[in-house]
């Protein structure tokens, strides 16, 4: 997407010119491009604007945004047809729940028919069964409803996109169905996505995509680089299988070969392991042996054995893990899961503790299980699954102890994050407070760096699916690359894409080293063993 629109952080680039930048930056040779004014003014509008821009690169392919001509405002389906075929547009994108009508047969049937019949590419966002609570920006359409219309439309080729992970099981059952749905994977980082989506519907039914400019295009191309499909699976992702579906009769051409001084990024394009410097995970999960699905979610190769071989395929030295069974039902349980995957890969897996004090009425058995016979170095206290403030008197027992040994303590931000920071980390100056997903958005990026700029103890981790285009860049320029750490939430998402963003990053390559490892091993060093 790119131009301009409403609401935007001051921070997120819009230009056309970024884009193509970026594009040659991770060697990225073409891209499909909508235009924000088309979705959120008039498409009409919007589309005129977009043909200004696709002019700019013969890189660009132009997506048209559509809407049904039952009102009046836009014109009937043949007419719309006709003036995309004349300039040059293949592809078409709807916003059903932006421009408020009924994703439905009776309303968008005539033009669905339209795009059938001329092959037209239709597009379209959504990853729920139902409304959820929070309507997420992505939720355009909701499965059930595009499950109808694929059942009306069994010619007409839609790419679906904005699905999560955590829609895996709905949308096995539709692709199961409907052999004209593809899936794009900006937002679907689930782990080893592309190589389980492969092997239920094959290579052919997969699209690369990058969400920029709002998402890291180097987060999305380094999914494809690095994963363990043949070249033939790759290619077919990375533009083949588009090429086919747009029925593009030339394709952008390679980039001039460039020199590029950064070490890792040389390594990314060539999908290698960072094997020349250091690697740490400093925020990932672990599920019991074997496991395949966490209950809420599909989850597989999520277990001790599978997480080291995923991580060695980036160049991951080390991972720092606190248990999903621990942080979302039962400590105790979780605990002995991290235990096992340290003494199997010793060195390797690092433990975050899980305690919940709703559970502990005498602390100091509890320490000195995780501590002094496990191993475990880490604090893990998680508030969306125990509703205590951080700040609350109930975790003191376990911070004072933190603060005693040096420990790194992993929060994930809670409704009052500020206020609980503020009174906490002086209070256990001792401990290292590392601050989960600050990358997720410049907003979050923002409530970390301010805290981060007040207390010294506090240092910034990068995770989440949105992998933020330039808010590592951002992070570093306000609080220094010292106090930035690589992590992933592996396995719930794959740790390729959170890489992929690091390694992408314009920063220089020294910095990239204390991101991806240095910071985290000296943080590790200071626990009083």
């Amino acid at each position: 997407m790119v131009g301009k629109r409403g609401p935007k952080d001051v921070e997120t680039p819009f230009e056309t010119e970024v884009l193509l930048d970026e594009m040659e930056w991770c060697g990225i040779q073409g891209a499909l491009i909508a235009h924000w004014t088309a979705k959120e003014y008039d498409p009409s509008f919007g589309n005129k604007i977009l043909l200004r821009e696709l002019k700019k690169s013969d890189r660009l392919y132009g997506v048209w945004t559509v809407l049904p001509s039952h009102t009046g405002e836009f014109p009937n389906p043949e007419d719309c047809v006709r003036e995309m075929i004349d300039n040059g547009i293949k592809a078409a994108k709807m916003y059903p729940r932006t421009h408020h009508y009924w994703f439905t047969e009776d309303v968008c049937g005539k033009l669905l028919d339209e795009f059938e019949k001329n092959g037209i590419l239709l597009f379209v966002e959504g990853g729920y069964m139902y409304n959820p609570d929070i309507l997420e920006p992505a939720n355009e359409v909701l499965l059930t409803d595009l499950d109808i219309l694929l059942s009306y439309h069994k010619g007409l080729h839609v790419v679906l996109q904005g699905a999560r992970w955590d829609a895996t099981r709905h949308l096995y059952t539709l692709m199961s169905k409907h052999p004209n749905l593809y899936l794009e994977f900006s937002n679907h980082q689930g782990n080893r996505a592309l190589e389980i989506f492969s092997e239920w519907f094959g290579a052919e039914r997969l699209l690369f995509g990058t969400g920029a400019l709002d998402k890291s295009p180097g987060a999305a191309k380094a999914f494809v680089d690095y994963c363990t499909l043949d070249q033939h699976d790759k290619d077919l992702i990375a533009g083949k299988n588009l090429a086919r579906l747009l029925k593009l009769e030339k394709l952008p051409v390679d980039y001039p070969d460039k020199q590029i001084n950064d070490p890792v990024v040389e390594k990314a394009k060539q999908g290698k392991p960072l094997d020349h410097m250091l690697v740490i995970d400093s925020h990932a999960h672990i599920a019991h042996d074997d496991a395949v699905g966490v209950g809420f979610m599909h989850q597989p190769f999520s277990d001790a054995k599978s997480m080291f071989e995923r991580s060695k395929l980036i160049g991951i030295d080390k991972i720092c893990i606190s248990s999903w069974l621990g942080i979302w039902v039962d400590f105790e349980e979780g605990n002995n899961i991290v235990r096992s995957a340290m003494e199997r890969y010793p060195g390797f897996y690092h433990g975050y503790a899980t305690l919940q004090p709703q559970y502990i009425q005498d602390w100091q058995p509890h320490l000195d299980k995780v501590y002094k016979e496990f191993g475990m170095e880490g604090i893990k206290p998680y508030h969306p699954r125990t509703d205590i403030p951080y700040n609350d008197p109930l975790w003191s027992p376990w911070f004072e102890y933190g603060n005693k040994i040096r420990a790194y303590t992993l929060l994930h931000p809670s409704p009052e994050f500020s206020k609980e920071i503020q009174d906490i980390a002086p209070k256990y100056p001792d401990m290292t407070f590392i601050v989960a997903h600050c990358g997720g958005s410049f907003a979050a990026a923002r409530q970390g760096i301010d805290a981060a700029l007040q207390f010294q103890n506090i240092v910034l981790e990068i995770t989440l699916t949105s992998v933020t285009y330039k808010v590592i860049e951002f992070m570093v320029d306000h609080v220094g690359a010292d106090r930035v750490l690589f992590g992933t939430d592996q396995p719930m998402r794959d740790p390729i894409p959170q890489f992929g963003w690091m390694a992408y990053a314009r920063c220089s390559y020294e910095d990239k080293k204390k991101m991806f490892g240095e910071n985290m091993q000296k943080i590790i060093d200071r626990v009083v063993k």
